[in-house]
């Protein structure tokens, strides 16, 4: 059955100085449809969608939205008329409470023209039953689970009378099962009529949830494809215009004998006494919801959660770690799971942000001054080695896109000559060719003797690079094997049952 078009952008085109962001673009969105857009980070999706928002204006071309042309409407006219962005940093107040939340903007009042709380929690009420959603209006948004702060975000959109929802990396730090969740509740609302346009990295969620798919690449929309008539490797090279490899462990590695690192009976904030070992050379999976002790036990090794019993034991030695230089003197490096908020500071050059983690190290010439020179040498090979892309290594960081971004946390760290590299959701949010670059660096890294411990709620990907897998639940380890015939489905059965398994 053929669906209304809701959407329809003609001929958009959009530079920035020498780039060219969009070239002649069309696309079309059907009413009441999940509608994905892919391509690596800089191919122009943020731009179109942005051009779609109103957030800004295409030099050429136009936008019609429900059979009227917007192009001329500020992002505020198109809000009043259905258009809403949701962005990929949760757009909440974290100590604001629900139904404040959702009646941001939109405030029920009284003849005085003052708040009515009372109303505002009725009709904050009324709406999430609407929509689905069962949490306490007068809770605070902080202490709600990372996929019901994104419900909160889109259920706001709704009730300020969306109809046409930009969901923009919507399940960033999202675990599988939350992610299943959020696709149900956007499902349902599709399924009413809302029409919505997915941005994701996720090739697996995409082929899933998607109705259509849309591809831009370099500023150009390369395919318009049905849900259903793709692969994840059809997709992966339509994305990156060429053949992606997809890297995967060597499983006849051999393993060392001799622990780089060991934990015993070590416990902190959401970690139980816990006891754990990472051998030279190994890629170890940490799986775990957020407070499970898996995200817990990789701060506390930077210094970032306080140890609160038990010891730490570096090739045998005991250390003590009580902040994150500490950890940095031990050869112990940490890659934050937002870089945003904790990776790169973005109105820094790439040198200076690479250069941050060695300022007291290498960097660090007579008298207590900066060698500068060392500094651009080492961003410049960084580059290199990294593959980042970049004009320039005193380009600022906060115009890279996401996957060089990441890129640049990564060389900053590595700067430091990590014995052992704590990655935390590493790929997240950025292009499959990127995420593809990182994996490969990071196992060649370990064939040179880095031992590195892989966090992430990616459960293909970790099977793919782990070595081994350990697996917390309520502060404890309750899973703790060899990566040998291993499922997501079994890592996940074995999570949730919360009863220990014994290592292989």
């Amino acid at each position: 059955m053929e669906r209304e078009t809701i959407l329809e952008v003609r001929n958009a085109t959009k530079t920035f100085g020498a780039t060219k962001a969009l070239v002649d673009v069309n696309f079309r969105v059907e009413r009441g449809t999940i509608h994905s857009l892919v391509g690596r980070n800089g191919a122009g999706k943020s731009t179109l969608v942005n051009v779609i928002a109103g957030v800004i204006k295409a030099d050429r071309g136009i936008v019609i939205f429900d059979g009227m042309d917007v192009s001329g409407m500020s992002l505020k006219e198109r809000q009043s008329l259905g258009i809403r962005l949701v962005t990929q940093h949760a757009s909440i107040v974290p100590d604001l409470d629900v139904a404040e939340n959702i009646s941001m903007g939109l405030w029920a009042r009284n003849r005085l023209g003052m708040i009515d709380w009372k109303r505002m929690h009725e009709r904050a009420r009324e709406v999430m039953d609407e929509f689905g959603l069962d949490v306490d209006t007068r809770r605070s948004v902080r202490h709600l689970t990372p996929v019901d702060q994104r419900k909160v975000n889109i259920i706001r959109a709704l009730f300020g009378g969306g109809k046409f929802i930009i969901l923009d990396e919507p399940t960033t730090s999202l675990s599988s099962e939350d992610r299943d969740n959020l696709f149900e509740f956007v499902h349902r609302q599709a399924e009413k009529g809302i029409t919505f346009i997915l941005i994701s990295h996720y090739l697996e969620e995409i082929l899933r949830v998607s109705d259509e798919i849309t591809t831009v690449r370099d500023g150009f929309v390369f395919s318009n494809l049905k849900g259903d008539a793709n692969t994840h490797d059809k997709l992966a090279r339509i994305i990156a215009g060429e053949d992606v490899e997809l890297v995967s462990r060597d499983p006849d590695k051999p393993r060392a004998t001799e622990p780089l690192l060991e934990c015993r009976e070590v416990s902190a904030t959401f970690l139980k006494p816990t006891s754990t070992k990472v051998y030279k050379g190994e890629i170890v999976g940490y799986v775990g919801f957020p407070g499970s002790g898996a995200r817990e036990i990789c701060t506390m090794l930077y210094g970032l959660n306080k140890i609160q019993g038990g010891d730490v034991l570096v090739e045998g030695n005991p250390v003590n770690i009580r902040r994150a230089g500490d950890a940095l003197k031990y050869g112990i490096c940490y890659v934050p799971n937002d870089r945003h908020a904790d990776g790169i500071v973005g109105i820094m050059p790439i040198d200076e942000n690479i250069g941050l983690s060695i300022l007291r190290g290498k960097l660090k010439s007579f008298f207590g001054l900066l060698n500068l020179d060392k500094e651009r040498s080492i961003a410049a090979s960084s580059v290199e080695m990294l593959k980042i892309k970049t004009s320039s290594t005193r380009a600022l960081a906060n115009s890279l896109s996401g996957g060089n971004q990441q890129k640049v946390v990564l060389a900053k760290v590595l700067a430091c000559n990590p014995r052992l590299l704590i990655l935390d959701e590493p790929t997240i949010g950025i292009d499959i060719k990127s995420r593809e670059e990182i994996i490969g660096l990071i196992k060649d890294l370990t064939r040179d003797g880095m031992s590195v411990i892989y966090l992430t709620n990616d459960y293909d990907e970790l099977l793919r690079i782990a070595d081994r897998v350990v697996i917390f639940n309520d502060g404890s380890i309750v899973g703790e094997m060899e990566n040998k015939n291993l499922t997501p489905e079994t890592i996940i059965a074995i999570r949730d049952k919360n009863e220990r398994v014994a290592a292989e």
